[in-house]
């Protein structure tokens, strides 16, 4: 038996029968077919114990932070906006994502992407073992990421606004860099950034400046990471080398900009839940979640909240480790 859920799809959402299946047949599970505000929809929220939002169906994160019975708040998705999370956590909910999940997709898509843009970039096609890569956001995906490229012998840096733990920074020989100085030193950057107040265009022209020339740019977190315009005015210039996108701006009509037909910009806009086995991950885990919660164990996926550094991180005493306000 697991606690009483109500599932939000996001649009397009397919995860519905596959988290049914997970949770059995036993499951007190209320499916929505779409997300509206109406009154029976805070009714069913009222009568829930846990709310399971699809990717798109974010907005309605609101139904948790009523005065029923909601204790938990999974999200099927993994680009949550932290202010959201906040709101949730302020609320004394317990909120998880399903990064775990999809994590290992994001990274197969971010070494293809990589592997493609050196590939671009240089004729000789640099060999990874005599690169520098800088990781930009060292979450699930960018653990992943570093601990594959060091096992190819890249050397690696790395940027976070925390502090990583101390025994996987050791173990996987990585070192931590401001962002300025990783741009700088990095053959290959690639950025792996939650939703935050400080993400958004954290890489612009002046951050493009910093790189080496003919270096490398992938993205596979946040659109909204980097400015395109100025990604475009570097390409133009021959400032960068290639770029490899996992994601990519979109205009209201639902298409995407010049970059996508650049020459020298490789895109693999594929989405995690396009994958049956994905699919599957993401159901476990939150069936798994639902039943840890109600037994009264963390969650897999559990999400902190992200702000500047405190007086007692080292990041705190250099301002280039903290994340710059946006203008």
């Amino acid at each position: 038996m697991t606690l009483k859920t109500l599932f939000v799809p996001g649009p397009d959402d397919v995860l519905g029968p596959r988290l049914r299946g997970a949770l059995g047949p036993n499951a007190d599970l209320t499916m929505l077919d779409s997300w509206s505000p109406s009154d029976n929809v805070s009714e069913l929220a009222d009568r829930s114990e846990a709310l399971v939002l699809g990717p798109g169906a974010e907005p309605a994160w609101e139904l948790g932070a009523g005065d029923g019975d909601i204790r938990f708040v999974q999200f099927t998705g993994c680009r949550q906006s932290s202010l959201t999370v906040n709101e949730l956590q302020a609320d004394e909910l317990i909120v998880a994502n399903a990064g775990p999940a999809i994590a290992p997709f994001v990274t197969e898509q971010t070494m293809s992407l990589i592997q493609a843009a050196l590939g671009l970039a240089s004729p000789n096609h640099w060999a990874l073992g005599k690169l520098t890569v800088g990781v930009v956001g060292l979450g699930n995906v960018g653990i992943e990421v570093a601990r594959l490229l060091r096992n190819e012998g890249a050397s690696i840096v790395y940027h976070d606004v925390r502090t990583a733990a101390q025994g996987y920074v050791n173990g996987v020989g990585i070192r931590r860099h401001s962002l300025d100085r990783l741009l700088l030193n990095s053959d290959v950057v690639t950025l792996h950034v939650g939703d935050t107040p400080h993400t958004g265009r954290m890489i612009g022209a002046r951050e493009l400046k910093l790189m080496k020339p003919g270096a490398v740019l992938i993205n596979t977190s946040l659109s909204e990471a980097v400015g395109e315009e100025a990604l475009l005015s570097s390409l133009a210039t021959g400032k960068l080398g290639a770029v490899g996108l996992g994601v990519m701006e979109t205009s209201p009509e639902g298409k995407h900009g010049p970059l996508s037909n650049h020459p020298r910009v490789i895109a693999k806009l594929e989405d995690a839940t396009d994958r049956e086995f994905v699919l599957k991950a993401v159901a476990d885990l939150v069936a798994d979640n639902l039943k840890r919660v109600e037994s009264g164990n963390t969650p897999i996926g559990l999400m902190d909240p992200v702000g500047f550094p405190g007086a007692g991180d080292p990041a705190f005493w250099s301002s280039r480790l903290a994340p710059r306000r946006p203008a």
